[in-house]
């Protein structure tokens, strides 16, 4: 624990056990904070959420067995996300592995449970491999893809001592890009007469080079819902997180050149197979996995987006290029203008929500969403001045997340406002870890879209004349429930008391929890 101390680690998010009591006392003596999550399926989504907001890896500690299979889609998550996460965890004393004796929290092979979604998995034999092991989780952290990382630590191992403090070892440089690329690409873009950028959440942090480069090509700009605000949704070359919206979908089908930043192109984004690109694609990415998927690329540059962005937009300032901005922003208009025709009623009534929400929150406000309808509808309706501000996970879109990421976010952050949103089927999934954000003292509004179903699915079985079965779970009191965590709770009867009940949490002494039923007469559009 001083190792991690020593690398800037200043939070871990936790449920202790029998098997890593010895790491608490590492804890106690680093002066490292504790956060105490109710499940380890918290601990891990509040290390994501924490992570997402402070750009540092989260941290959890978690018991053997059964801690390492709550903690999963946490960890599953951060991995589809890109997301740095450290995942230490306890295990059987060394003797016992893999005889299948009955020991407690047995695991056949408990580094074979998490090895498919994290960066590498490890079982540790000796104190000696720990530096090795860390310093490679922050070489995958810092100097490639960001992925989480799992060591298990035996009950036998914890104990032993050590001789001498152990030194934290320099991270890998990022990769640069390849300068002959950067030239190709740019030759391609200045020629191209239909350019378009997408960005995902790889593209963070280059939004001055982003900018040059739009309005220099006059390409529109859209977004996945990791790279949302990037560029700001008021320019008027954005098209936000519109992906999943077919005039945007048909846009990119219609562009001759693609650049494709930083992106996984995942279904997520879209609700489609795969995306009609039928134009070049210029890929820029930090994965080489990436740039040799299904979406082909013409020029596949292997980079830090931040590095290749600012020399594509130098490559770009010093060839001759007509001036295309105008015609870029008449096409971003048009396309802008049949996304906002294309809206459904429900999808209406969510946009009504978010037009509220949007009103009463600062502008790097964190929102943290759940898979539901609101949050689907929230990824275009929800505008974004500022990148790293809107989180939804559509690749692995697992229900009960929004909640502990928001927790995790807001100790992370505390001095951003952060907002949790989740529908009433997936607020159950974390309820519990309303009692941690009491214990913590979080100013946390957590707006529960209450329409008493799994909505998506009702809809499907519907429209395939199968009945509702398991759909319509009853939902609790929420605002009982809330008051007896000690929360704060209310349900909002109008636009002006929702507006002003998001007010009052953001400056609260704890959580609260704000109920808007689908069924309110208020929010018909």
């Amino acid at each position: 624990m001083q190792l991690l101390a020593d690398y800037e680690v200043d939070t871990v998010f936790g449920m202790a056990g029998t098997m890593t009591v010895e790491i608490y006392r590492g804890i106690g003596r680093a002066g490292i904070r504790h956060v105490q999550c109710r499940n380890e399926q918290g601990a891990s989504l509040m290390a994501d959420g924490y992570a997402r907001a402070t750009g540092k890896p989260g941290v959890c500690t978690i018991i053997a067995g059964p801690g390492v299979t709550n903690a999963a889609t946490g960890i599953a998550q951060a991995y589809c996300d890109s997301q740095p996460m450290l995942v230490l965890s306890g295990a059987c004393i060394t003797r016992t592995h893999g005889k299948g004796w009955g020991a407690i929290h047995e695991l056949a092979d408990q580094t074979a449970v998490t090895a498919g979604f994290t960066g590498f998995s490890a079982m540790v034999r000796y104190p000696e491999e720990i530096p090795e092991l860390i310093a490679r989780a922050y070489g995958i952290f810092r100097g490639s893809r960001p992925r989480p990382v799992h060591l298990s630590l035996p009950r036998d191992v914890l104990p032993e001592p050590v001789a001498a403090p152990w030194k934290t070892r320099r991270s890998p440089s990022l990769p640069m890009p390849d300068p002959a690329a950067i030239e190709e690409a740019a030759l391609r873009l200045t020629r191209s007469t239909r350019p378009l950028i997408l960005v995902g959440g790889g593209a963070c942090g280059t939004r001055e080079a982003l900018t040059q480069i739009a309005e220099r090509l006059g390409a529109p700009v859209l977004s996945t819902n990791a790279g949302k605000g990037i560029l700001p949704e008021s320019h008027p070359l954005s098209l936000g997180c519109s992906t999943v919206q077919k005039p945007s979908q048909q846009a990119l089908a219609q562009a001759d050149v693609v650049l494709l930043v930083g992106s996984q192109v995942a279904p997520g984004d879209h609700f489609l197979h795969e995306l009609e690109i039928p134009g070049d694609i210029i890929r820029i990415d930090i994965d080489p996995n990436e740039l040799t998927s299904r979406y082909r690329a013409a020029v596949p540059i292997q980079s830090d987006a931040r590095a290749a962005m600012r020399a594509l937009s130098a490559a770009l300032a010093a060839q001759a290029a007509p001036a295309r901005r105008p015609e870029g922003e008449l096409w971003a208009r048009g396309i802008a203008t049949a996304n906002a025709a294309s809206l459904t009623d429900l999808e209406k009534t969510h946009a009504r929500v978010w037009k509220i929400l949007r009103g009463c929150l600062p502008a790097n406000t964190i929102i943290m969403g759940d898979a539901t309808q609101i949050v689907y509808t929230g990824s275009f309706a929800m505008p974004m001045e500022m990148e790293r501000c809107w989180y939804y996970s559509g690749t692995y879109c697992a229900l009960g997340v929004a909640l502990p990421m928001a927790i995790g976010a807001k100790l992370g952050a505390p001095h951003r406002p952060v907002v949790a949103v989740a529908g009433d089927g997936g607020f159950m999934f974390t309820v519990n870890e309303l009692a941690t954000a009491v214990e913590e003292r979080l100013a946390l509004p957590v707006i529960i879209w209450n329409n008493d179903a799994l909505m998506a699915i009702v809809e499907q079985m519907d429209q395939r004349h199968i009945p509702r079965i398991g759909v319509e779970p009853k939902s609790p009191d929420f605002i009982g429930l809330a008051r007896s965590l000690g929360c704060h709770a209310t349900r909002a009867t109008s636009a002006e008391h929702l507006a002003q009940a998001v007010r009052d949490a953001l400056g609260a002494d704890r959580p609260t929890l704000i109920e808007v039923r689908q069924d309110s007469p208020w929010i018909a559009p």
